[in-house]
């Protein structure tokens, strides 16, 4: 019989070693299943965090979109407002352009009109002398010595003069 109780105490002592095992076992397990809900909790946190950055990136990405939206619309108005200034520039600038060939074209007859006066006759100089020495009381001598003319037409212009003066 006393083999007996050593075995009842070797099965308790085995049944406790299993059942100090199992309870191991047990705790192990639980103490993973509260690590996984640890970790699931953080990642659900970290989901919800980056759920809220894309929210707000999406909301920067709409005004974004819309700040662009304006830039454009400025910008085409800008560039329209160019364009008109641009037509109107090369309209002034060629009316301005024609204004100045016309111009230049009345200057040159002008001074060509001018150059032609420098260089008339000699002759019509003299006797337009001639003329304002009469007018201004010479007689028949001095008239004849200043305009180197001849006689007949120094009294020709004295003829011409008085007659003027009678009326």
């Amino acid at each position: 019989m006393p083999a007996k109780p050593i075995k009842l105490m070797e099965n308790i002592s085995t049944n406790l070693i299993s059942l100090i095992t199992f309870v191991i076992v047990i705790l192990l397990v639980l103490l993973l299943v509260a690590r996984k809900v640890a970790r699931k909790n953080s990642f659900s946190q970290q989901i919800d965090e980056l759920q809220q950055q894309v929210h707000s990136q999406e909301i920067q990405l709409l005004e974004l979109q819309d700040l662009l939206a304006r830039q454009q619309s400025q910008l085409e108005i800008t560039q329209q407002h160019c364009t008109e200034s641009r037509i109107e520039n090369e309209q002034v600038s060629k009316q301005l352009e024609h204004r100045i060939k016309v111009t230049q074209e009345q200057f040159n007859k002008q001074f060509q009109s001018i150059e032609q006066r420098l260089h008339q006759q000699p002759e019509d100089k003299l006797y337009t002398r001639a003329q304002k020495l009469v007018e201004l009381g010479a007689d028949l001598a001095e008239i004849i010595r200043e305009c180197d003319i001849p006689r007949a037409e120094a009294e020709m212009l004295l003829s011409i003069h008085q007659k003027k003066a009678v009326k």
